[in-house]
């Protein structure tokens, strides 16, 4: 496979898969609360119960893929400037482009706080941090494996994100950037990733 700094993705993304640029979404109010925790850490509950007690919004891993207008291509942007950052070194993600997608949210759990953890903490200082986890490391690791990984491996879901744009970048989002970054994947499979590398990511070592 390519790698993700290659042309063959850029001509993808900006070609065959283009979207529209969503709007920039400026902050109104705030950001709170940042819950740093790994994914399949009751990442879900969470935002559930800090919208419950009016957090609203609480941007969670789902608004990734579902929200409209869809700002995946501007989470791709992101880890890449992360992972493949210009020549300089300069791998600095700026409060302001963390506004553009999250200008709307006080609080952040699941994917892009885990994901993003050091740099939003950096972006948001006030913010308070949150490390959700859970206590049983061999369950956690089960439950990643059998969630994240199946979708990885499911033909049906890969099929689909070749067929149309939105399920492309869902895809690309998660499966080419978030997931392998996230779990040290170097040779892009998160299957391999998470199952060899997801004890000692979840220990922070």
């Amino acid at each position: 496979m390519p790698s993700l700094s290659s042309w063959w993705w850029r001509f993808l993304e900006n070609y065959v898969y283009a979207v529209p640029e969503p709007p920039p979404r400026k902050r109104t109010k705030p950001m709170e609360v940042l819950c740093v925790g790994l994914p399949r850490s009751a990442t879900e509950s969470l935002q559930t119960a800090l919208l419950k007690l009016g957090y609203d919004h609480t941007y969670h891993g789902w608004d990734i893929v579902y929200e409209t207008p869809n700002y995946s291509s501007k989470w791709v942007r992101l880890c890449r400037k992360k992972w493949f950052g210009s020549l300089d070194g300069n791998t600095t993600i700026t409060k302001e482009e963390f506004d553009e997608i999250l200008g709307h949210s006080v609080a952040v759990t699941d994917a892009a706080a885990s994901v993003f953890a050091a740099e939003l903490i950096a972006a948001y200082p006030d913010a308070k941090v949150v490390l959700n986890y859970r206590r049983d490391l061999d369950a956690w690791h089960e439950s990643a494996v059998k969630t994240l990984v199946s979708v990885h491996e499911n033909w049906a879901l890969y099929i689909l994100s070749c067929l149309g744009k939105i399920p492309f970048w869902g895809w690309h989002v998660y499966e080419r950037f978030m997931w392998p970054g996230l779990f040290r994947a170097l040779d892009g499979n998160i299957e391999t990733g998470i199952a060899r590398n997801g004890k000692w990511v979840y220990k922070g070592k």
